[in-house]
């Protein structure tokens, strides 16, 4: 049972950071509409929010962990971690996820034959692992 708001925490932020990705893989903004502003907004407040509460989640769990084996630290170094693995993600993934909405749906940033990668780049942090191809040069 204490697990509970951890686990929940990892779910949420996976199912947002999913949305972000979705969002972002249907859609692209052409200018500064307000409809474009809101699905912008949207994808930029579910990542950094899936970000933090899966990171936050994952950082409990893992010290949780470490003190059910007896290694225990202060509170300081837990939410230090978190603090510093949570920017760090959504510096990156904020980034990343700017240059996959400018080609959504590209055949090379989600391969077709595998509708799961998708789900994949959801994940927290797995926006790091992609490469996006630079933008053709136009003469």
């Amino acid at each position: 049972m204490e697990f509970v708001y951890a686990l929940s925490g990892l779910f949420a932020g996976l199912f947002l950071g999913a949305v972000a990705v979705v969002t972002a893989l249907t859609y692209t903004p052409y200018g500064a509409s307000l409809f474009d502003t809101a699905i912008t907004a949207l994808t930029g407040v579910t990542l950094q929010l899936g970000n933090l509460l899966f990171i936050s989640a994952l950082t409990a769990l893992a010290f949780e962990g470490l003190a059910m084996s007896g290694i225990r630290y202060p509170i300081v170094v837990p939410a230090a971690f978190a603090y510093v693995l949570t920017h760090v993600t959504v510096y990156y993934s904020c980034i990343r996820i700017t240059d996959l909405q400018s080609e959504p749906l590209d055949p090379d940033v989600i391969i077709k034959h595998n509708p799961f990668r998708a789900l994949v780049l959801g994940v927290p942090g797995s926006l790091l692992l992609i490469r996006v191809r630079p933008p053709a040069r136009r003469n």
